[in-house]
């Protein structure tokens, strides 16, 4: 059995989530002769409904609230003047579901944010409780980045690092079977396609056109999660696309990757003239942001003409210094270019969404006004992503140096929340931030 678990958090939006890495996980374990079943908490249907829950309704495009109730704050956070929820499945559905399902030799369950592991550490007591004979396999992010402290969370085996390279050992040493079947994600195009057949929900579907990321910016965990940058070739990518659009109906794809747009003319662009050759009535999302410097006249109308509907670019700051410390992935002249040809290409400011990080250590709240100022003048709209430190970026020893928490020993401070490396001023002045950030120049 494969188990996305639920969040714990102050807020939580479902920005298309899907446990992407357990639904491939899933058919790599069935092309080996596993029977596997999935239970993804953080998925809301029809069939969860019942009289005495009101689920929150999904919008247009498949995105939306998750259903929450609040729960006890952990001990070192009940200073934070927030409340604390569950985000996903209510306890009494999860345990209806876990009832209609044989026990299971073997329980995989993922894991995301590291600061949200405390859901996935109460699922495990969960599992525990219902399947008390299954061994429990702990992988994902937080496991990843966080090893040595996700060996406390109640799980037999704790695995590390991307599906693809653990797999091997999955098969030989925890489920101690021949390798009949073995992905390779160098060969991204021979990967097969992830069993969202298992998915109770598919009006979205996630799609990896690449994994990893050719650039290196100090505060993003990618080049850890994938050390090297592979990308498919753009008929295998629509070819997938297609296959969803006729078996399930999906009109909503969602790109989880880094570097959607990189080397534009030997992925994207080819891709996308692909959708109007074969006109195909979807929309594309891309929610982890797109690289502003590999937008052009023709990546712009392209974007527009192939159906992405929501575009979203990471700028982080508008401090030149700053970029280039951060890794030089634009500057600012390239984001004014690339604005003045996103709104020739059909695009308005609403349709444009851009990051801008707030809380990094040493940045002023100027640097933070300036760059909302600078966003809004050219027609996007700013979205503030208040800084989380990330374990072992080239920014993690710069976090720890600046934080008054123990970001090291406790995962739950690296909650981008508590702004744990922001200065006092910076904490005072988020509200009037945000607010800033909301609004439309006229």
């Amino acid at each position: 059995m494969l188990l996305n678990p639920w969040i714990y958090d102050f807020s939580a939006y479902n920005l298309w989530i899907k446990p992407l890495g357990l639904y491939y996980l899933a058919t790599y374990l069935r092309k080996n002769g596993h029977k596997v079943s999935l239970i993804d908490c953080l998925e809301m249907d029809s069939s969860n409904a019942n009289s005495a829950k009101a689920f929150p309704k999904t919008k247009m495009f498949g995105e939306g609230k998750f259903y929450a109730e609040e729960i006890a704050k952990p001990k070192c956070l009940e200073g934070v003047p927030k409340k604390y929820k569950r985000y996903g499945l209510p306890l009494c559905l999860l345990e209806k579901k876990l009832q209609c399902i044989e026990e299971p030799d073997f329980i995989f369950i993922t894991s995301m944010m590291t600061y949200w592991y405390p859901g996935v550490w109460d699922a495990i007591k969960v599992l525990k409780n219902f399947f008390p004979q299954s061994t429990i396999v702990l992988g994902g992010i937080y496991a990843t980045l966080c090893y040595e402290h996700s060996q406390n969370s109640g799980a037999d085996i704790v695995v590390a690092g991307a599906v693809e390279d653990s797999f091997r050992y999955i098969q030989e040493n925890i489920l101690e079977c021949p390798v009949k079947y073995l992905p390779n994600k160098e060969e991204p195009d021979n990967l097969p396609y992830p069993a969202f057949e298992l998915a109770s929900r598919t009006d979205y579907v996630p799609i990896l056109a690449g994994r990893g990321c050719p650039f290196r910016c100090s505060y993003c965990a990618s080049q850890i999660l994938n050390s090297q940058f592979f990308r498919r070739t753009p008929t295998k990518v629509l070819d997938e696309i297609e296959f969803y659009l006729e078996k399930f109906g999906t009109r909503n794809f969602v790109f989880y990757d880094d570097a959607l747009l990189y080397d534009s003319k030997g992925f994207f662009l080819p891709f996308a003239k692909m959708v109007l050759q074969r006109k195909m009535a979807i929309n594309f999302h891309s929610p982890n942001g797109l690289h502003l410097s590999e937008i052009n006249s023709d990546v712009a109308e392209m974007l527009f003409a192939a159906g992405f509907k929501t575009i979203r670019f990471g700028l982080e700051t508008s401090n030149p210094q700053r970029q280039k410390e951060s890794g030089g992935k634009v500057v600012n002249e390239q984001f004014v270019t690339a604005m003045k040809m996103l709104h020739e290409a059909g695009y308005t400011q609403e349709d444009i969404g851009v990051y801008i990080l707030c809380g990094l250590p040493e940045q002023g709240v100027k640097e933070v006004e300036e760059t909302i100022a600078f966003v809004q003048k050219n027609r996007a709209k700013a979205i503030l992503a208040e800084f989380s430190p990330i374990p072992h970026t080239r920014l993690w020893k710069e976090a720890l140096s600046h934080s008054e928490y123990d970001l090291a020993k406790e995962p739950l401070f690296q909650n981008n929340t508590l702004l744990p490396c922001a200065s006092t001023e910076m904490r005072e002045s988020l509200q009037r931030l945000k607010t800033i950030s909301r609004q439309t120049p006229e």
